[in-house]
């Protein structure tokens, strides 16, 4: 599972490479009747999601900030006794907002940038971004030790100290700090974001999911959540991998068990009520995609819960730029991934 990232529209190319431990996970129950289909050709949307009322976009206006130059700055630091990498694009202000990059396994921080254009979506809303890197080329997302990472909450430990390390050594807001995945890099920030809710100020993940207890605790909701999952991705199904195949010749590591994408966002939205359903504009209608959102409300003592259902999508970054397996499924046009996670975290209060 690589990293993935968008395109402009105009530069169609292809599909791009890609603990609180108690405070989310697994004792959520899906409602019945999630799946219902796609708006079919000619059809209103609004009409097809029944009748729920259009989805409004949760949270304040968008905060208007003028472009920036952001200033490369790489850097290190040890945990545990290890080095660990980074590579941070930063703009001049003392303080600022920063979104913390996990890129997909076998990939890296650059192949990251290189596919998602992350940076420039960064530098039009005077956020810096930093791209970790994870070790042995991937992230520890599973609770469970491997051979590997005898110790599973090392990469926890590492994202909590570098979010610490950003606000005291680079000047990054330590109030502002965002957290975001794609692939195993998904299942990370989302893991991290329940060990650490203070840490983070929100979690947005692309192709990730929930990474399964060892136990079932309740589940509460709190941080804001954005997800983006295709419903035909072929590595890691819509509904979850509970049972995930051993190990193979490119992946030392088995595939961590995850919970489904409606399980998970449902996770981060516990005690919101039902999720509002609305169908988007079918802007590419070459790309064999829909996008469906549903929004939770935010509540006084949390923050807003996206999931952007891709119908037919794969495993993949929507508006992707750069070139990928088409074994890795269609890449949707309708919506733009690094647009849509920059906007959702400038615009949290």
């Amino acid at each position: 599972m690589t990293a993935t990232g968008p395109r402009r529209r105009s530069r169609r190319t292809g599909q791009a490479r890609l603990r609180t431990v108690g405070a989310l996970v697994v004792a959520v129950t899906l409602l019945a009747g999630c799946q219902e289909s796609a708006p079919s050709a000619g059809q209103d949307p609004a009409s097809a999601a029944g009748s729920a009322a259009p989805a409004a976009s949760p949270g304040p206006s968008p905060r208007r900030v003028s472009p920036v130059a952001l200033t490369r700055a790489d850097g290190e630091l040890s945990i545990g006794g290890v080095r660990r990498t980074y590579r941070l694009f930063r703009p001049p202000q003392e303080r600022y907002p920063v979104v913390v990059a996990l890129h997909g396994k076998q990939s890296s921080g650059a192949e990251m940038e290189r596919a998602t254009g992350l940076r420039s979506w960064a530098a039009r809303r005077g956020m810096a971004v930093v791209y970790p890197e994870g070790r042995h080329g991937a992230w520890g997302d599973g609770w469970r030790p491997t051979r590997l990472r005898p110790d599973p909450d090392a990469d926890v430990a590492f994202l909590t100290a570098l979010a610490g390390h950003l606000a005291d050594r680079h000047g990054a807001d330590p109030g502002r700090i965002f957290l975001l995945g794609v692939s195993n890099g998904g299942n990370m920030a989302l893991r991290a974001a329940v060990q650490a809710p203070d840490r983070f100020h929100a979690v947005a993940s692309v192709a990730g999911q929930l990474p399964v207890a060892p136990s079932a605790p309740a589940a509460r909701g709190g941080i804001p959540t954005l997800l983006i999952y295709g419903t035909d991705d072929p590595l890691r199904p819509y509904s979850g991998l509970a049972t995930p195949p051993p190990a193979a010749a490119r992946f030392e590591e088995p595939p961590t068990p995850t919970i489904g994408a409606e399980e998970t966002a449902r996770a981060f939205a516990a005690g919101a009520g039902d999720g509002v359903r609305e169908w988007l504009p079918d802007v590419d209608q070459r790309d064999g995609t829909r996008v469906r959102r549903t929004s939770w409300r935010a509540r006084p003592e949390g923050g807003p819960v996206l999931l952007y259902t891709v119908r037919g999508g794969g495993h993949t970054w929507p508006a992707s730029r750069g070139d990928q397996p088409r074994a890795l499924g269609a890449t949707s046009q309708d919506i733009d991934a690094s647009d849509l996670i920059t906007r959702f975290f400038a615009d949290l209060p």
